[in-house]
């Protein structure tokens, strides 16, 4: 064994510093096996890919041999809420306990901070015509901004609200004025990214990782700093980013940015020139006449094909740049904004005629986020997006040494799923570790599907879903996270619990209020205000409710993609062409991955114990049930309504014994 993982050993054995720490802790099998993998991939340098079942202590085992190795490290997670949890609990934690100091940072994209000076010239600027709403919410937003704080927008209540605003209260590398700005600062975005370089560990998310690659591709100077290890955690969520290496884009925030910066020069020191204000509003009416085109589309999520087809391709906006090209040296005009902002206009004049003239629309994607929030994208040609990333996974930043950990990374002991997506033998020669849960008991989780709820087709499916589900809530005293396939979904499922929630019940919609404050509501609850969350999207993985907190576990729908998503059509056609079998290597693959992800928030520490209730009727009845079945966590089979009673009457006895333990300890 190697000096540094004779150190993680130490600290993991019982009497060790952890132990000293936190009282009643003992490392796991498979926690102590992965910590061992990972001591030997920074020791030795090299790839690893390590599947380690959802609540066996991954997070620590990646963390503590990289703490212990005095390196300096990058942890790229899915999700801002993981972010955040990695950064402000699981490592000032490990490094308490360790007695290690570390200086970490958290660091997201420039968008998803709020920039000061934008936020206090909206609100300047005064009400818009019909929205006094809108200019009430940004002086809360500009109060909130001022009181300190990172200035991250994803703490804010009502999240909803930024989407349609985001463009006016946050900036791009191209309209920052940077030291020139009156509120330099006190800049959030640069402060977070000093922090950035001066820290032993930076915590980023995969789409930060994705934009440093294209930073990167453009020759752009690096933001992230050189280190020796770089850990991809939830690393299967990788797989999403393949679709946008290498793609053409725009978006609703990045038009909504540049038309309002051009209409700010075109009222203010530009408003003589009359070419710039043509283009100012010609700019305005491309947007407005997009926003309306779909707008009239029926509500949608996920990717489609671009489905306006060539009607808004004959935008004036290269002959409207040239005019106010013209007219601005003309001008004689020392002030290089204009300029600048020209060269944006035309960037991005030069990708809608290329994505909106395509004689391919099947070519052409648009990816919604959220309602109003969408993103059109042309991806780069199959093969060039896995090379991409492969590439972009051999050497990042420098590093030596590459983790890639998940509870699903694959069916099979080679980890063949991951692999193969993400074309890692390409540029590595990885070790793969398959672990199984060492302490799991499986009958700490038992599952239910409905024999009786409508097909998930169906419009009257979400209603059915929280009805059956409602005196389970109250048998349990809330402790309930429901997980939706869709943001359309959770909006119906939670609408209807309100409808039937007694009064001292709280049903929260993340989306309504920030993720971290609804999972904080759930683990302090502890019954005594029953509280249901209900989410979709990036709850599915890595949030850890451990305990008592969450025994109910309910799932609406199996999570397959929409047939027409553009991306899966584009796999499946690739893998019929290689001889495989579309359905089951990529469809039934991909849905097996995300329902064990979404399966493993319940048993999260040994002792957990709950109810998993999935809302599909097709694991009863297709013939790719069993499939399905075969790979989630080990649990036992309800098949009556009076099984999950005396299941639930069982949580609930637990629940009570140990709720008087503790008041009489």
């Amino acid at each position: 064994m190697s000096e540094l993982g004779a150190r993680v050993a130490q600290a993991l054995a019982p009497g060790g510093a952890l132990a000293r720490a936190w009282p009643g802790w003992t490392a796991r099998a498979a926690q102590a096996a992965m910590a061992q993998a990972v001591a030997q991939a920074i020791e030795g340098g090299g790839a690893l890919l390590v599947e380690a079942p959802a609540g066996s202590g991954k997070t620590l085992a990646y963390l503590l041999p990289w703490l212990l190795s005095g390196r300096r490290a990058l942890v790229s997670t899915s999700t801002h809420v993981l972010q955040r949890q990695l950064a402000e609990r699981d490592l000032p934690r490990l490094a308490s306990a360790t007695g290690q100091p570390v200086r970490v940072a958290l660091l997201k994209g420039r968008g998803r901070y709020v920039c000061l000076a934008r936020l206090q010239a909206a609100v300047e600027q005064g009400p818009r015509a019909g929205a006094p709403a809108e200019h009430a919410w940004l002086r809360e937003l500009l109060a909130w901004a001022e009181r300190g704080g990172d200035g991250d927008l994803d703490q804010v209540a009502g999240t909803d609200a930024i989407a349609g605003l985001h463009g006016r209260i946050t900036s791009t590398s191209e309209n920052c004025a940077r030291q020139a700005c009156a509120r330099w600062a006190d800049c959030h975005v640069e402060r977070a990214r000093r922090a950035a370089l001066a820290a032993d560990v930076v915590v980023i998310n995969h789409h930060l990782w994705l934009a440093e690659l294209q930073r990167h591709h453009l020759g752009r100077p690096r933001l992230l700093p050189e280190v020796d290890v770089v850990v991809f955690d939830e690393a299967h969520a990788l797989h999403a980013l393949r679709a946008q290496l290498g793609a053409e884009a725009f978006d609703q925030a990045a038009l909504q940015r540049l038309w309002a910066d051009l209409a700010a020069l075109a009222d203010g020191p530009l408003r003589g020139l009359q070419a710039w204000r043509l283009l100012a509003h010609d700019g305005q009416s491309a947007t407005r006449a997009l926003a309306q085109a779909l707008a009239a589309l029926p509500p949608r999520e996920g990717r489609q094909a671009w489905p306006l087809g060539d009607r808004l391709a004959p935008w004036r906006l290269a002959h409207a740049v040239a005019a106010a090209q013209a007219a601005l040296t003309a001008s004689g005009e020392a002030d290089p904004r204009p300029r600048r902002l020209l060269e944006r206009t035309r960037s991005m004049a030069q990708v809608l005629h290329t994505l909106l003239s395509s004689e391919d629309p099947s070519a052409v994607w648009l990816d919604w986020r959220s309602p109003g929030d969408w993103t059109c994208l042309r991806p780069a040609a199959q093969g060039q997006d896995v090379a991409a990333l492969a590439l972009a996974t051999a050497a990042p930043l420098g590093a030596r040494s590459v983790v890639h950990a998940s509870a699903t990374l694959g069916l099979d002991d080679a980890l063949g799923w991951h692999r193969q997506a993400l074309a890692v033998d390409a540029a590595w020669s990885p070790r793969a570790l398959r672990l199984v849960a060492d302490d799991q008991d499986p009958s700490a989780a038992a599952l239910f599907v409905p024999e009786d709820l409508p097909e998930p087709a169906e419009a009257t499916h979400a209603q059915a879903l929280a009805e059956r589900i409602v005196p389970w809530i109250a048998r349990l005293g809330g402790r309930c996270l429901v997980l939706a396939t869709t943001r359309r979904a959770a909006q119906r499922i939670a609408q209807a619990l309100q409808a039937r929630a007694r009064p001292d019940w709280r049903v929260l919609l993340v989306g309504e209020r920030p993720t971290h404050a609804a999972l904080e509501a759930l683990r302090r609850a502890g019954g005594a205000a029953p509280t249901v969350v209900v989410a979709s999207g990036a709850l599915w993985q890595g949030i850890d409710v451990p305990g008592e907190a969450l025994q109910l576990l309910v799932i609406d729908k199996l999570p397959f993609a929409p047939p027409d998503d553009p991306w899966l059509r584009q796999r499946l056609a690739r893998a019929q062409a290689l001889g495989a079998d579309p359905f089951s290597e990529v469809q039934l693959a991909d849905a097996a991955m995300a329902l064990r992800q979404g399966v493993g928030r319940l048993i999260r520490r040994a002792g957990d114990r709950g109810l998993i209730v999935i809302g599909d009727v097709r694991l009863r009845r297709r013939a790719y049930g069993p499939a399905l079945l075969a790979a989630l966590p080990p649990s036992r089979w309800l098949d009556t309504e009076a099984e999950v009673d005396a299941w639930l009457g069982e949580l609930a006895a637990l629940t009570r014994a140990s709720t008087t333990d503790r008041s009489t300890s």
